[in-house]
């Protein structure tokens, strides 16, 4: 009997105990139910909050302007992307100050509150009711849901595999340019005559000039014949002033009376004695205008080391023929400085720790890099290290096969330094925030890069058609892309050399009846145009714009911004060729490259690669990407 008693005491007790385990066994089991849901729309949030972010982000930087613009395209995103438990939300909800129901709010790129050019935000999503259903037991009924997410728009670099060692000077404009590897002064149309020199025209926005008195000036070894000599006018201030080794920014020119379908020009700047010239850029404009303002471009010391007269020309490409301009305008360098200026001249940078000394006077035998319609010469051989401490030919055909093997980035200049082309040298200083390009290094990215005088033929041929000797396959090998032209199926790969090589042509790219003609406009260029597959071709390169003029430009220049290009003689009005040594981009001299021509053409039209690397946001440079950054 007692035995009996026992077990059912015992067995009492068990029920009991399983009766209080049970109710906290349900207890844990509905509590992890609700906090599992709880995590579940945590995760909806997340992912709300940071597709709306990443989506209204291109608007960025934000403004006194745009503010409401900017939370209004992100409550829409937010509303098309609501989760469960969410009331929908508007944008001025969103700039109210009340976090629960939703904020947008914006930091510069330190993370620090702003109001004004702000290029990071951070969204904070309205709250999300998770109502519990077992927890009710414990006494909680639900719980808010809320997350962040912060983006910064930052600026795109090419990447580095797509940069090739040439430079392109800015001005030109979009359309052909060529590098070749001859050397001497190729460039020059006319001969040096005896002859007596025209008079210097003063400033005047006309077709015709009018003739000034001129102060004496030495006899000059260099004027254009009458055959080399065209209608169009160069316009402007004469004399403009300038110390000797100082410099001088020209805002006043102007090329007038140009003839037909001319969308680029070079000013060339005559030495006083007639035996070295140097080149400038000039814009490019729509074509069939005959006024080309010429934009403001600084001269240093590769023209104001030499004191004297500087004879300024326009030059114009018409009919197959580079022609002078009627006339001439004057910049005066001064042995001491003149005290009337007619043009006020660019100080040096307030911020720069060291002035650059002044180069050399200009080579009569440098190749220019001249915008002179498809003038030879028009951009030059970039000389960058690698890694690996290769000697210069050997690297110019590497980083030409594979790409450099570090970032570049442009030269972003401080609020109070004046913009130059010149970065310095080693043995004198460099202008403040220069990265000079002489280690391969990409923390931070190079910005101050330095030209080679000349272009080495046999290199070029390496890493374009052979490949390097590291073993890089060359940049037009179909391992790396065989020819994809759906637009032409005819076209085909195409053997140099025995080689067999890429064949792509830039108009195999077009979409949505784009035309060459469209990419290369200045304006209402967009990605529509082109296909994204163009980013895989190997002949799509990039090429950095520096302000040189010359390809005897010594120092380190710093880099303005990227052109994109398309290895090609295609045209805007004539299809890609081959002829003789000429093989669609490339001619061909034994084993040298003798002229390795591009296309230029506006960025706007590539679609933007996510996978490209960036730098802080710059608005000089076009293409953005939102990054999600926290």
């Amino acid at each position: 009997m007692r035995t009996r008693s026992r077990r059912r005491e015992d067995s009492g007790a068990t029920a009991v105990l399983v009766a209080i385990l049970a109710v906290a066994l349900f207890s844990m089991a509905a509590l992890a139910v609700d906090l599992g849901n709880a995590w579940a729309r945590k995760r909806a949030v997340q992912k709300q909050v940071d597709v709306s972010a990443l989506s209204a982000g291109y608007l960025l930087p934000e403004t006194s302007l745009n503010k409401l613009t900017i939370a209004d395209r992100v409550a829409g995103f937010l509303n098309e992307n609501s989760t469960s438990g969410q009331a929908t939300v508007t944008a001025a909800q969103l700039v109210d100050g009340i976090t629960g129901n939703g904020e947008v709010t914006f930091q510069d790129a330190g993370g620090h509150a702003c109001v004004e050019g702000c290029i990071r935000m951070t969204v904070l999503a309205p709250a999300a009711r998770v109502q519990f259903g077992f927890a009710k037991v414990l006494g909680s009924t639900h719980t808010d849901v809320q997350r962040t997410a912060t983006v910064q728009v930052q600026s795109a670099l090419p990447p580095k595999q797509k940069l090739i060692p040439f430079w392109l000077p800015s001005g030109c404009g979009y359309g052909p340019a060529q590098a070749d590897t001859a050397q001497g002064n190729q460039a020059a149309p006319a001969t040096a005559t005896p002859t007596p020199t025209p008079t210097p025209t003063s400033s005047t926005a006309t077709a015709s000039a009018t003739p000034t008195s001129a102060s004496p000036t030495p006899v000059y070894g260099f004027t254009p014949g009458p055959s080399d000599s065209g209608s169009h006018v160069l316009a402007g201030t004469s004399p403009i002033a300038v110390a000797q080794g100082g410099s001088v920014t020209i805002s006043t020119y102007s090329v007038t009376n140009l003839p037909n379908n001319t969308d680029r020009a070079s000013l060339r700047f005559w030495s006083p004695n007639g035996t070295t010239y140097v080149d400038y850029a000039a814009q490019s404009v729509a074509k069939k205008q005959s006024v080309l303002a010429v934009p403001s471009f600084p001269v240093g010391p590769e023209v104001t080391a030499t004191a004297g007269d500087w004879r300024v020309y326009a030059l114009v490409q018409s009919n197959n023929q580079v022609r002078y301009s009627s006339n001439y305008l004057i910049v005066r360098v001064t042995a001491t400085p003149t005290t009337a200026p007619a043009t006020s001249s660019a100080p040096p940078s307030a911020t720069a720790s060291v002035t650059p000394t002044v180069s050399a006077s200009p080579s009569a035998t440098s190749v220019p890099v001249g915008c002179v319609g498809q003038d030879r010469g028009n951009f030059g051989q970039l000389d960058s290290p690698r890694l690996d401490g290769s000697s210069t030919q050997k690297r110019l055909a590497r980083n030409i096969a594979g790409g450099l093997d570090h970032m570049l980035a442009p030269f972003e200049f401080a609020p109070a330094q004046t913009p130059t082309k010149d970065c310095g040298d080693g043995p004198h200083g460099f202008i403040t925030g220069a990265q000079p390009d002489n280690v391969s290094s990409s923390d931070p990215p190079r910005n101050c890069i330095q030209g080679d005088t000349g272009n080495d033929g046999p290199a070029l041929y390496d890493g374009l058609v052979t490949g390097s000797d590291d073993g890089q396959a060359a940049r037009l090998a179909v391992s790396r892309g065989h020819t994809h032209c759906p637009a032409d199926p005819s076209r085909v790969d195409v053997t140099i050399g025995g080689h067999l090589l890429n064949n792509d042509v830039l108009s195999c790219f077009l979409t949505n009846g784009a035309t060459l003609t469209d990419i290369t406009s200045d304006t209402g260029v967009n990605t529509a145009m082109l296909d994204p597959a163009i980013i895989a071709s190997p002949r799509f390169v990039w090429l950095p714009m520096v302000l040189a003029n010359d390809r005897a430009q010594k120092n380190f220049q710093p880099i303005i911004d990227f052109v994109p290009a398309f290895i090609t003689n295609e045209t805007q009005t004539s299809a890609a060729y081959d002829v003789g040594s000429s093989h669609n981009g490339l001619e061909i001299n034994g084993n040298s490259v003798k002229t390795l021509t591009v296309l230029t053409f506006n960025k706007a039209a590539l679609p933007i690669d996510e996978q490209s690397p960036t730098v802080d946001y710059d608005p000089t440079l076009a293409q953005s990407i939102v990054r999600l950054v926290g």
